[in-house]
């Protein structure tokens, strides 16, 4: 972050206001391929016959490559997995891997067994520390595989809440400001309404999810929220479900950035389960928000540690 702000490419004050440490940023290769590599290692790590697969669900947002590939989800499929499955692309913005957790939750109560994808890698015309006043996107990719028969956790429930008034609100472009007060009012006050919206929309999508798997906002034990950045969080929305950072992953959030897709809940998890600090008999809620028109929460239990380590 530091070379970003000196080479002039991320406003300090922005910095400063979301907390960022770092940003993910990927090398060589595609998008595709970081999901096929995703996809790899968690078939090895679960406890599903990779012959019981019989859906593979892509969630992306930009270009995912190769060149000459039009249908990423069935190059993942293709690639990472040794046989015949369907494919499906599914793009909902930044909600747009937890809305792949219900579709493919979906799949699996009708039998078989589902393999989810993510990927983001940062190829727009521009600069990724100027593209979003919401946060810096970040590069990566997540898989999870969803099957009926034993793994770490049991999905308890799935909530997904659309609201597209707002959809093609974009933000304020913080260089017409010469007074980075003048900016952040101008910013909230066009946001206003648009806030009000969401920040309802996101606590019905909670209350749902958490009324569906039988459980309180006390019983949660961690909750995975989105790497989008301090300046625009929702403190209400915080203060109502008894949400502080300690029971958050934001400490790995601000050294990871925003994955766009919606996977910062999926790296949330990975991170819990790896580092031993979700329990037994925890709670977990994995949250995503694809600013002004989709909004998705999944509660879950721990059954078990992984028997897998990290990096492997």
């Amino acid at each position: 972050m530091e070379a970003a702000v000196a080479a002039g490419r991320y406003d300090p004050a922005l910095r400063e206001a979301h907390g960022y440490e770092s940003i993910a940023v990927a090398g060589s290769g595609c998008a595709s391929d970081m999901a096929v590599d995703a996809a790899r290692v968690a078939i090895e790590r679960s406890a599903v016959d990779p012959a019981d697969i019989g859906v593979f669900v892509h969630a992306y947002v930009d270009e995912q490559g190769p060149n000459g590939v039009d249908e990423p989800a069935s190059y993942v499929q293709g690639m990472a997995h040794d046989g015949r499955a369907r494919a499906i692309g599914l793009r909902q913005g930044c909600n747009s891997a937890l809305a792949s957790l219900e579709v493919g939750a979906m799949y699996v109560s009708a039998g078989g067994a589902v393999v989810l994808t993510s990927a983001d890698k940062y190829a727009r015309e521009g600069d990724r520390y100027r593209d979003d006043q919401g946060g810096v996107p970040a590069d990566g990719a997540t898989a999870m595989v969803l099957g009926s028969g034993d793994g770490v956790a049991r999905l308890l429930s799935t909530e997904i809440v659309g609201d597209g008034r707002f959809s093609r609100l974009a933000p304020l472009d913080s260089r017409q400001f010469e007074d980075r007060q003048e900016y952040r009012k101008a910013q909230r006050e066009r946001v206003m309404s648009m806030m009000r919206t969401m920040t309802e929309a996101r606590r019905d999508c909670v209350r749902g999810a958490l009324a569906d798997a039988g459980v309180e906002a006390g019983d949660i034990s961690h909750w995975l929220l989105t790497y989008s950045g301090r300046f625009l969080v929702d403190r209400d929305f915080l203060d109502e479900f008894g949400i502080d950072d300690e029971r958050t992953t934001w400490d790995l959030g601000r050294t990871v950035g925003h994955l766009i897709s919606g996977g910062d809940s999926f790296v949330g998890l990975t991170h819990l389960l790896e580092t031993g600090t979700a329990e037994v008999g925890d709670r977990v809620v994995m949250m995503g928000d694809s600013t002004g028109f989709a909004f998705g929460c999944a509660v879950l239990e721990i059954l078990a540690k992984p028997a897998w380590q990290a990096g492997r």
